[in-house]
């Protein structure tokens, strides 16, 4: 049986808890009070559990490396409050493409604090970095680094640059085999290290007439995304990360001499908690892993750094962590609609329960391997109905399981629960597949709650559409009217 169970209160964030009464309370907040409010399927933000996780990354670097900073990968969550709140703490803002340049923008982020990143940029996003003084682009290729230094003189501006880079990672490879997979998922962003694709973007942007080398880039991909999870493993493949990008640097220096001023080794970390990773369709396969702390993954890439890199000047080690940030700092609230028993011949027996939710609306369920813990929310710490098998499924006409063959109280309709671990590409992912639109989001702080994205409507669903008046005026095939039916 599946240990997306939560009675044991496996993965709960310490501002979730159990109210007097005996509910479910999150950042001083009655989930149950907040469902009957304000409807359900709901989204709620905790933005204590934001600042603890912000804090305990930067406290840690700060630590072992005082210069350093932290940008938030806004692809994570892109929630504009989330977003503001996080500039407010110290963070810079990470950004893929022009479209979220603008968005952070409207999040009140200066664009000296926004850096640029992602692969194959678009012209538009390039002239943007350009003409706004972005903090700096992380280059992709060389072909990048051309067009940036063009675009860069004809704005008549000077664009600071680090080149993302591509590693063989040969070392971790032998260590942990199951990396290729994340490898390979990764391979489009950056200039390849062992083809000598990466020196050739190097020198590109620091013989250009409009760049400045700043350093250089690489990103980690979370181990529990597609790899064979492990705490170890994901301490090894940041400090193996570290250190070979540290090797890059060296032969750097020595072909073109370059010193490498920020040394940008991306985002790929959860630390502090527990995580639930949970194959789709493989509950026997969901295992809790304790995350490692904040303070070893610190060590794991200074103490790389400071090993390995040959300069005397200490650069400036920049993450681009997102899910660290919000991952556990947010709980979905959803409503059962439904039981349905399923006893047939030879099979163990199941139950359904369906919910107003869907995994439609946090698709890192299936892609990413992600599970996410289930909570009663009347009643958080009620024994299981260990009997029936339940499985926590969708209304939408889609391979639509949430989670998968728990054990918990036997749940009857009205009755809400919270999907915790929601705040990592889950809104950001959802989609209005059966035009179901997609839920409100508020912020929890202390008591207090906050709307900080509406609930969409139908109207909103098919805004972009037009039906040609022809169409509405034409017959059906069959000589009849066609027939059109609104939603109440």
């Amino acid at each position: 049986m599946s240990s997306h169970i939560s009675q044991d209160r496996h993965g709960w964030p310490a501002a979730l808890g159990v109210g007097a009464a005996g509910g479910l309370r999150f950042d001083g907040v009655d989930l149950g009070e907040l469902a009957r409010e304000r409807g359900t399927p709901l989204w709620a933000i905790s933005r204590a559990t934001i600042e603890a996780n912000w804090r305990a990354l930067d406290d840690a670097f700060r630590e072992r490396w005082p210069r350093h900073e932290i940008a938030y990968s806004m692809k994570t969550n892109d929630v504009l409050a989330v977003v503001a709140l996080l500039h407010g703490l110290g963070a810079r803002l990470d950004c893929s493409g022009a479209y979220e340049l603008e968005a952070a923008a409207r999040a009140g982020v200066p664009s000296s604090d926004v850096i640029l990143n992602g692969a194959g940029k678009s012209e538009q996003a390039l002239t943007l970095a350009a003409r706004r003084g972005v903090r700096q682009v992380n280059v992709d290729s060389p072909d990048e680094a051309r067009r940036l230094d063009r675009i860069a003189g004809a704005e008549g501006t000077r664009v600071p640059c680090t080149v993302r880079v591509v590693l063989g990672h040969e070392r971790l490879l032998a260590r942990d085999p199951s990396y290729e997979r994340s490898q390979r998922a990764a391979d489009k962003h950056g200039s390849d290290r062992l083809s000598g694709q990466a020196l050739e973007a190097i020198e590109a942007v620091a013989g250009s007439r409009n760049l400045d080398f700043v350093g250089l880039h690489h990103h980690v991909v979370f181990p529990g995304y597609l790899s064979d999870y492990t705490p170890d493993r994901a301490l090894a493949q940041h400090g193996e990360s570290a250190r070979e990008l540290c090797e890059l640097a060296n032969e750097a220096r020595r072909r073109f001499g370059v010193t490498v001023d920020r040394l940008d080794v991306g985002g790929g970390v959860r630390a502090g908690g527990e995580l639930l990773v949970a194959p789709p369709g493989a509950p026997e396969q969901s295992a809790w892993h304790r995350l490692p702390t904040a303070v070893a993954f610190a060590d794991a890439v200074c103490g790389a750094i400071e090993e390995f890199l040959e300069q005397d000047a200490l650069p400036l080690v920049q993450l681009e962590s997102g899910a660290h940030m919000v991952w556990d700092a947010v709980v979905l609230l959803a409503a059962v609609s439904e039981l349905k028993d399923a006893a047939r011949r030879d099979e163990p027996r199941r139950r359904y329960v369906y919910l107003d939710a869907s995994t439609m609306m946090f698709m890192s369920r299936g892609g990413m391997r992600m599970g996410h813990p289930v909570v009663p929310v009347a009643r958080p710490l009620a024994d299981a109905d260990s009997d029936w098998p339940v499985d926590l499924v969708g209304q939408t006409c889609m391979a639509d399981t949430i989670a998968e063959g728990l054990a918990l109280p036997r749940l009857e309709p009205g009755e809400v629960v919270a999907l915790l671990h929601q705040g990592a590409y889950c809104e950001t992912l959802s989609t209005q597949v059966n035009s179901i639109p997609r839920p409100e989001v508020v912020l929890l702080d202390d008591g207090t709650v906050t709307v900080v994205r509406r609930r969409e409507t139908l109207d909103d669903v098919h805004a972009r559409d037009s039906v040609p008046a022809a169409l509405l005026a034409g017959r059906s095939a069959s000589g009849g009217p066609p027939e059109i039916d609104s939603p109440a």
